[in-house]
């Protein structure tokens, strides 16, 4: 019997290789003899680029220190393989969110001016493959800081990109996101994302305004659209002007991780996968993590169970092919694990809520 588990990290309580040990653990207790491989994953967000280090011990871990969002220097880590001339790295470790102590939190003048240096510091160290994960920003700059320390000068209507820094010269710049949010718009990079980083309306208007004028200059300076190209919207509209300014790839994240770690070789002769997320319910199936592990699983002929933490749309999920849908949160999975009436989101608990929910799964066959 062979088992390999695949889990999102659950925000807020559990990265992906803790919740996907905390999975193995249970099926090893429920088959002895079964081979379980633990496979960390990530989606194009937080946790992307350690990811993809994970699976090859060759990459190594790079630190540099570069601009936080709100001005200040941080140290920022990224990831190399020297062999393959690629470099790691996730936007959020020089403007993620979790930088800026809540009150000090300021979309108005966060700033991506780190994620551009981090890119150079990766050609500096001779790659030539650049993948940078798009999730966790504290920014709705789209993008521009980040194109400021590649060399990218704007003016009021102009945007030069005649002075881009030679190390990018030849570089292939892939853009990982787990979003298709367009530049602007009702559902743009401001009005859906900026709340989130703080904004009040008044601040979500103006930045709106400020995403909307970039996006116009590159439309008439350059021809593109972001509007009309899916995810340009991702890390506060970072994806979009990276894209249009600096020749990067918008491409989507689940698959690239999985492409990068070689998931469809580690999968082969697997009699079960087991993937999840903190919340699952119809976005999961819009090209997120677990959706693309099920595609696999189901293009390979492997029954693909999910687990989550909060589950709605159970019904659809079903129906999209999962073997089962396993609510590790539920009031007979609590009980069962010890931890009735606990704190969910504590990260004890729902280590042993995912032990639990398997064990029994894979014992009863019960989800």
């Amino acid at each position: 019997m062979k088992a390999v588990v695949a889990i999102d990290s659950m925000k807020g309580c559990l990265g992906s290789a803790e919740a996907s040990e905390a999975c193995a653990a249970g099926l090893r207790e429920a088959w002895p003899d079964a081979e379980v491989i633990v496979v960390p994953v990530a989606d194009g967000g937080e946790g992307t680029a350690a990811a993809i280090a994970f699976s090859d011990k060759s990459i190594i871990r790079k630190t540099d220190r570069v601009l936080g969002p709100d001005g200040t220097p941080t140290i920022a880590e990224w990831w190399l393989d020297a062999a393959k001339k690629t470099a790691y790295i996730d936007l959020a470790a020089a403007a993620g969110l979790t930088l800026v102590p809540q009150e000090r939190r300021n979309p108005l003048t966060a700033t991506t001016f780190g994620v551009g240096q981090l890119i150079l510091a990766a050609a500096s160290e001779g790659a030539r493959h650049i993948v940078l994960g798009l999730g966790g920003s504290a920014t709705v700059d789209g993008g521009a800081g980040a194109c400021e320390a590649l060399g990218v000068r704007f003016g009021v209507d102009h945007i030069d990109v005649s002075h881009i820094d030679n190390r990018l010269k030849d570089i292939d710049l892939h853009l990982a996101c787990d979003v298709t949010a367009p530049f602007t718009g009702e559902k743009g990079a401001a009005r859906v994302f900026g709340p989130q980083k703080g904004a009040d309306p008044t601040q979500v208007k103006l930045l709106e305004e400020r995403l909307e004028r970039l996006r116009l200059l590159i439309l008439r300076q350059f021809g593109i659209d972001l509007n009309e190209v899916p995810g340009s919207g991702a890390a506060g509209g970072c994806a979009g002007g990276l894209m249009a300014l600096a020749g990067g790839k918008i491409e989507n994240g689940a698959a690239l991780v999985l492409d990068s770690i070689g998931f469809d070789r580690i999968i082969a002769g697997a009699d079960l996968m087991v993937t999840g997320e903190g919340s699952a319910d119809r976005q999961t199936l819009m090209g997120k993590l677990p959706s693309e592990i099920l595609r696999r699983g189901q293009k390979a002929g492997i029954p693909v169970a999910l687990a989550a933490g909060r589950i709605t749309d159970a019904e659809a999920l079903s129906e999209a092919g999962f073997a089962a849908i396993i609510d590790i949160n539920s009031e007979a999975n609590a009980r069962r694990s010890g931890t009735e009436g606990q704190e969910a989101m504590d990260s004890g608990v729902a280590t042993r809520r995912l032990r639990t929910s398997l064990w029994d799964y894979v014992q009863n066959g019960r989800s």
